[in-house]
């Protein structure tokens, strides 16, 4: 299976307005990692607009996490309601849609790590422009 394949697959099972949202987080994210890395190139270091980059990027990823988490406890609440009342269940139909269900946060986690490792290193070059200048 390509990467293009497992990409489309993993849309289709955590949801497609989701995953449009989560893809669209990751595109808003590496936008705004490339204009804060062109800020701390150039040479007039705008530190308020870099920080400000920076929270964002942070915030993006955050943002992201906890609501896939919001968005998955909400299906799995309503998939027990339905659990509680049918009798005859397959664990192996249960266990699938477990595993559906951890495609999006699964996402988000990779894409808060991902932010909290640019927001890290973006914070020690603020820190040490700050303390050069």
């Amino acid at each position: 299976m390509s990467l293009a394949d497992l990409l489309k697959q993993n849309f289709i099972d955590g949801g497609p307005f989701f995953m449009t949202l989560h893809y669209l987080m990751w595109v808003l994210v590496i936008i705004f990692t490339f204009r804060a890395a062109k800020i701390i190139r150039s040479a007039n270091n705008d530190y308020k607009k870099l920080e400000k980059l920076n929270t964002t990027i942070l915030f993006i990823g955050g943002f992201g996490l906890l609501f896939s988490l919001f968005y998955r406890i909400m299906g799995l609440y309503s998939a027990f309601s339905v659990l509680e009342t049918t009798s005859d269940i397959s664990p192996t139909l249960v266990a699938g849609g477990f595993k559906t269900s951890l495609v999006a946060p699964l996402y988000s986690l990779l894409l808060f790590l991902v932010t909290v490792i640019i927001w890290f290193i973006f914070r020690l070059k603020i820190i040490d422009q700050k303390l050069s200048a």
